[in-house]
């Protein structure tokens, strides 16, 4: 449902200047006799941008307060990546990270996965158990994210 939201309040407020014009080209040879037509279509356009906003803004707090539950899997680690993550000009702000590369059980392909710093280092070819956020299921997730080893 937030979804839909979202996507409506982006049509709406995208379709608005269409919708202007289409209400100027209708409307002007009537606001020519009167002049209380020659208001419609900035009541049109403003009354698109005012319902594509609520709907957006609505559905986005829907997103926000849906709670994120954990997901757990079995997989088989394949290894580790390790990312540098510089930024600026001389690369000197560095925000380093790795990522553990598993094959998920009942998958012919592996997942990169962020895990937390306090967690231990599994060791390559062994077959692990966890729990994680998963990005495919909260799009607003940067990347998959494991909390916890399984025993």
């Amino acid at each position: 449902m937030s979804n839909f939201l979202i996507i409506i309040g982006l049509v709406l407020y995208f379709f608005c200047f269409i919708a202007f014009i289409f209400v100027l080209a209708v409307v002007m040879p009537k606001a020519e006799k009167n002049e209380r037509w020659a208001m419609l279509p900035f009541l049109t356009m403003g009354g698109f941008i005012v319902v594509g906003t609520i709907s957006y803004s609505i559905g986005m707090g829907m997103k926000e307060k849906q709670p994120m539950q954990l997901s757990q899997s079995c997989g088989t680690v394949i290894g580790y990546k390790y990312y540098k993550n510089c930024s600026g000009r001389s690369q000197t702000r560095c925000d380093p990270f790795e990522r553990i590369q598993i094959r998920v059980d009942g998958s012919k392909y592996s997942r990169l996965m962020r895990f937390d710093g306090n967690l231990s280092r599994q060791n390559s070819n062994e077959h692990v158990c966890f729990t994680f956020y998963d990005r495919y299921k909260y799009s607003h997730l940067q990347d998959s994210r494991i909390t916890q080893w399984i025993e």
